[in-house]
Parts: C-alpha cells; structure tokens; sequence
C-alpha cells in the first residue's frame, strides 16, 4: 500500500510542521520564546521595549568596536613579533581586556536573542505542547537562579577589584576596566533571562486557559 507524505517547512509566523498521514500525527514543538515579548503583549510594554532598543543597540555596537579591536591587535602583534622582530607586551594586556568585554557582552546579546545553547532531547519525548513549555519555564528559571550566583560572586570579585584601585602589570591601567565586564555582563544577562521567564510564564499561562476552554 502507497503512502502519501505531504511535507510542510515551518513559517515564519510559527505554523506548525506536520506530515499528513493517517497513522502519523504529531505537530511540530512549540516555538522557544526568546527574552522580547510580542503581539498583544509588546504593545503593554511599549516603554521596556523602547529603552530596550537603545540597550540592544548599544550593545552591538560595543561588541563589533571590542571584536574589530580586538582582530586588529591580534593582527598588529603578529607583524610586530614576527616582521620586525619586536612584539609589545602590552598587547597581551589589551587583548584580554576586549577580549573580556567582547565575550561578556556577547553572552548578554545572545541571550537577548534567545540564541544560546538549547537542549533538544525535550521534545523528543514530550509531546503536549504545554508540558514542554513548563519545562523550558522551569529551566530558565533555574538559569537565572545560576546567573544570580555567579554573577553575584563575579560582581563581588569586580567591586574588589575596582575598589583597591589595582593597576595592570605593564599598561598599568586599573584593573578594574577589566573586572567591570563581569558586572555588565551578569546584569544584562539576568535581566534577560528574567524577561525570558515572564515572556514563558504568560505563554504558559494562556495555553492553560485555552486548554480549559476546549
């Protein structure tokens, strides 16, 4: 007997995927909600998502100038060690502290995109909809609990270090332009994963009472 699969991509509205077979019927997991609300619910929080704008922008910006400084610096120490023989020490320096703002900061935009690192084994097992998103909700809740401890020590460490007023060992810049990364970092990046969890906990929320209803 022929079997007919009708094969469909999912689009970018967030239709689901299914494959059109009568002993075969599962639709396609819900779509992972990124930190930004959208719909009914980005027109209530038009304000966060107006300084939001300017925070996403700020950040891009500062990640292309930090990553550009840093490929340049990269660059000029290989001219420097192996042309003329003649490397700077201070390169070294320098390149941690970009390096250390482009890697912190670069967490904090990915989180905002909701492009981090995800497990799919999930949805592999679970099939209603509604249980996966509660799972992913506990998650991220358990993130930001991690980024709160983390952070807190990290930020712990930074204060330390801004407040001693320790100097670079051969720049002798304040080290504290490098511990400030971690704060920026942390901050940005909780802040996110909370709005991830809110922008969750109200999806969760009206798929219960849409199942209610049904």
């Amino acid at each position: 007997m022929s079997r007919k699969s009708d094969l469909h991509s999912r689009s970018s509205e967030g239709a689901s995927s299914t494959i059109d077979d009568p002993d075969y019927d599962r639709s396609e997991p819900p779509e992972r909600l990124s930190p930004l609300p959208t719909g009914a619910l980005a027109e209530k929080l038009r304000w966060v998502l107006s300084v939001e704008t300017i925070v996403q922008r700020i950040l891009y910006v500062f990640i292309i100038v930090f990553g550009l400084a840093l490929a340049g610096l990269m660059f000029t120490q290989v001219v420097l060690r192996y042309a003329f023989a003649s490397p700077f020490v201070g390169i070294e320096e320098l390149s941690l502290l970009f390096g250390a703002w482009f890697y912190f900061l670069g967490i904090a935009y990915v989180t905002r995109d909701g492009e981090h690192i995800h497990g799919g084994i999930l949805t592999m097992v679970v099939r209603n909809p509604t249980a996966v998103q509660t799972v992913r909700l506990v998650v991220t809740v358990l993130s930001v609990g991690a980024c709160a401890i983390f952070g807190y020590f990290a930020i712990k460490y930074a204060l330390f270090e801004i407040g001693t007023g320790r100097l670079s060992s051969y720049m002798r810049w304040p080290k504290g332009l490098w511990s400030a990364s971690l704060i920026v970092g942390f901050v940005a990046t909780t802040v996110y994963m909370l709005l991830q969890a809110v922008h969750q906990f109200l999806d969760l929320q009206a798929r219960l009472r849409a199942s209610r209803r049904s």
